[in-house]
């Protein structure tokens, strides 16, 4: 028995899963705590997995592009949703800035 250590999930022999055994797996999940899974997808659930990262989780773009295995930082850019506040914190947190008003 081989065992994949660069997988997230494995097969009880060791083995990789398929995209469609991790689906099941997941949505069997999610029936079982209750959740309606009508339109929860396993993309879905990734791309709310890496938004909550990137705003909340303080985890910069490059950073998250390497987890996503993205090429293109483009592609990652669709998780970063920025808003009001997080725009005024970037002004906020430049040196510059006291300088200026200071």
């Amino acid at each position: 028995m081989t065992i994949n250590t660069y997988a997230l999930f494995i097969s009880r022999n060791g083995g990789l899963l398929t995209t469609m055994a991790i689906q099941n797996l997941v949505k069997k999940h999610i029936v079982s705590a209750g959740i309606n899974p009508e339109g929860l997808f396993t993309h879905k659930l990734r791309h709310i997995a890496a938004t909550l990262m990137h705003k909340y989780g303080r985890v910069d773009i490059r950073s998250l592009q390497q987890l996503l295995g993205h090429e293109s930082i483009a592609t990652t850019e669709t998780y970063a949703h920025v808003d009001e506040s997080q725009l005024q914190a970037a002004v906020n947190s430049n040196p510059l800035v006291a300088l200026m008003f200071n």
